[in-house]
This record gives C-alpha cells, structure tokens and sequence, in this order.
C-alpha cells in the first residue's frame, strides 16, 4: 500500500490541529463562562462580553502586522500553547479550592483573542500548505465538515461540558494541537522588512481598499453584520410559530428537527462548494450561493401554517447554507489574490470592520424585535430584502474584480 505524500500529510497534520482548536477554543467560552460557579458568573460574563470585543478591536490590527512579520505556522504553535496554559491555571485553580474569578477576568478575553490570533494565522498559512486550486476543498474541511465532527456528538450528547476537568481536558488538546502544527513542514515565503507598525498598518488597509475584490468583501461582510438581527428576529419569532405546538406533542422528534438547521449547511453547503468552484469560481460562486439562497427566507413566513416546521426548516437551512459557501469562497478568494506578506493584515482589517459593524447591529436588536413581533409578510420580507442587499457589493465587483486579479497576473509575469 503506497505512502501518503508529502503534501497529503502535511495537510493532514495542518487539518486536525486547525480543526481542534477551533473546537478547543469555541468550547472553552462556555465553559469558562461557568467556571466560576459563584454569583459572580453572571458579571463575569458580562464582562467578558465587554471587554472582549474591545480587545478584539484594538489588537487586531497590531496582531495582522505581527502575523505578516513571522512565521505563520509559529504564531500557531504559540497561540496553542498560550491558550492551554491559560485554561490549564483555570483548571488548576478550581481543582485547588482557590477563588478562580480574578484569573478568569484576565482568561476569558485572553482566550477570545487568542482564538482570534490563531484564525488569522490558519488562513494566513494555508495558502503555503496548499496549492491555490486546493484552497476551496481545504477551507470546507477546516471550517464546515472537521469542526462539526467533534461538536456534533458533543452536542448530541446532551452532556453539560464544564467543570475543572472539562477545561483540563481542553488545555490538553490544544497543546496537542501545537505539537501537530510543529509537525507542519510548509515552505513559507519570508516576511518583509519592516517600515514600522503604521506604515505596515496603511499598506494592509491600502491594498484592501484598492483591490475591487476585497472592497467588495468588506462591505458584504459590513452589511452581513448589520443586517443580521433583523434575519435573527424573525427567524426566532417563526421558530416559535414552528415548534410551540410540535415540542408539545413529541419534544425528542421536535429537538431533532430544531437542531438539524444548524448542522444540515455545514454538510450541503461544503458539497455544493466542491463541486461548483471550479466551474463558477470562487468569487461568482459567493455571489450566486447568496442570490439562489436568500429569497428562501421568504418561507418563513409560513412557519405558522400547516407542517411549520418545514418551512422553517428551508427558510433557515438553505439561506444558511448559502452563507457558509459565500464565506468559504470569499475566504479562498482573499487567500488566493491577497500576497502572501500582506495576508495577515488584510483579514485583521475585515475582523476590526466586522467587529464594528457587531457592535452597531447590537443597537439594532431592540427595534428588530418589535419589527418581527408584528407577524405577517413584512418582516419576512425585509429580512430576505436586507440577505439580498448584502450580497449586491459582490455581484458589482464580480468584472472589475475579474479584469484586476488578470493585469495583476500579467503583471507578475517575468520578462523573458
């Protein structure tokens, strides 16, 4: 039986370190979050929830220009370690008896920005540990189908995953995960000189404004994050309508069709993006996923009527599936036209947008709301209306960007 190549095992080592602590570090939140097991959870909570974005918003862009200036599989390693340390004091803490809500004040920001670091280092490095037509299939891997094999049964467990033992178990894994990302032998382009941590700031800012492509994804991101409470409130106002007489009848039938929603796109969605990329390509593929998905919105407004819950099952899957191929795609496009010494940066820069645009939409959750408590048609309609228009900036830059991404490969051609 003939050996897996090089590069297939590098991928693979790259895989399951990526994947686990992205699992590691989404599941500490929650347990961190109750930790503590006092009446001090409750504001702990709220100031994580605080702070976190703040530090998100502050370091990122400082943490892009880190990322460009080292090795990126480096940033990986330390990001892992520094997150198991971290969950492994807290652990230790609870074991000990000892109060555990002052490390936890600085562990639980620590721990979000640490996450962050490590997802702008993974999408950093992997156009070194895979060549560019790969970048979709792998991106499916990392963020749809590796992550849900692990948090799928968790979820289905139906366990409570905290505790001392719990968070210990987490800090193992992911120095698991940074032993694995050590086994990584990918040839990394060297990072540029330095010109000073403004300079480097502009030039990733620069690119991103200047590039039709990547101005399209920011403002689609932008919009995406406005937008999102309303399509969160009337998907909730319809869940209700869907399941409040069914959960009644059959609670176990009905939890597994509540819960199907948030695992079936993970599955579609990263078949339908292997097959079609090479076909449309990357960035039409983003547009025409959220084109073809949104207007299923529209059927959520029949969560009331007859079977409800199939309704709001299509209303909520297939636009969500149409999301997470928009969000593969428009990732591997980024990876593929962004140089590899600015990607860093480039991302740090959509996160700080997105984290804004987060924190707008937060003062929208209130109206929102009211709006889908009205019922009927409308709020339906302008949830699917707001999908749609989020999706116009990608579907304008689709030729620009085209004829930009063919003179710059003009461009890099050597003269003979």
């Amino acid at each position: 039986m003939a050996s897996p190549s090089p590069a297939r095992r590098r991928f693979a080592l790259f895989a399951v370190a990526a994947a686990v602590v992205c699992v590691c570090f989404a599941r500490a939140e929650s347990a961190l979050w109750t930790a503590d097991g006092t009446f001090l959870s409750k504001p702990l909570v709220m100031v994580d929830r605080t702070v976190e974005p703040i530090a998100v918003l502050v370091l990122a862009l400082p943490l892009g220009v880190l990322i460009d200036r080292t090795r990126r599989r480096s940033v990986l390693v330390v990001s892992a370690l520094l997150g198991a340390a971290a969950l492994a004091s807290v652990s230790a803490a609870g074991a000990l008896g000892a109060p555990t809500w002052p490390l936890l004040l600085a562990v639980m920001p620590a721990s979000g920005v640490l996450a962050t670091v490590t997802g702008l280092a993974r999408d950093a490095y992997l156009p070194s540990v895979v060549r560019r037509e790969r970048l979709i299939p792998a991106n499916v891997l990392l963020l749809a189908l590796l992550p849900q094999v692990v948090v799928v049964p968790m979820t289905l467990a139906g366990v409570l995953w905290r505790g001392p033992v719990f968070l210990c178990a987490i800090g193992l894994a992911s120095a698991a995960a940074a032993a694995l990302f050590r086994g990584v032998r990918a040839v990394e382009s060297p990072p540029p000189p330095r010109a000073g941590l403004w300079r480097e700031t502009a030039e990733g800012i620069r690119f991103t404004v200047r590039h039709p492509a990547l101005r399209a994804i920011a403002l689609y991101l932008v919009l995406s994050a406005l937008f999102a409470e309303i399509g969160d409130a009337v998907a909730g106002g319809a869940w209700e309508a869907a399941f409040h007489a069914l959960s009644r009848a059959d609670g176990t039938f009905a939890w597994w069709l509540m819960s199907a929603p948030a695992y079936v796109p993970s599955v579609i969605g990263a078949l339908v993006a292997v097959l079609l990329h090479r076909r449309l390509g990357a960035f039409r593929l983003a547009g025409w996923a959220l084109i073809v998905s949104g207007p299923f919105t529209l059927l959520l407004a029949l969560s009331g009527t007859g079977p409800g819950w199939i309704w709001y099952g299509l209303g909520t899957a297939v636009p969500a599936t149409g999301t997470l191929i928009a969000s593969v795609a428009l990732l591997s496009h980024r990876q593929a036209v962004t140089p590899h010494r600015l990607l860093g940066r480039t991302g740090a820069l959509l996160i700080v947008l997105t984290t804004v645009a987060d924190g707008v939409a937060d003062l929208l959750e209130g109206p929102a709301e009211r709006l889908a408590e009205l019922g009927g048609v409308a709020p339906v309609a302008l949830a699917t209306v707001a999908a749609l228009a989020a999706a116009v900036p990608l579907l304008r830059a689709r030729r620009s960007a085209a004829r930009h991404d063919a003179g710059a490969a003009v461009d890099s051609v050597p003269s003979g």
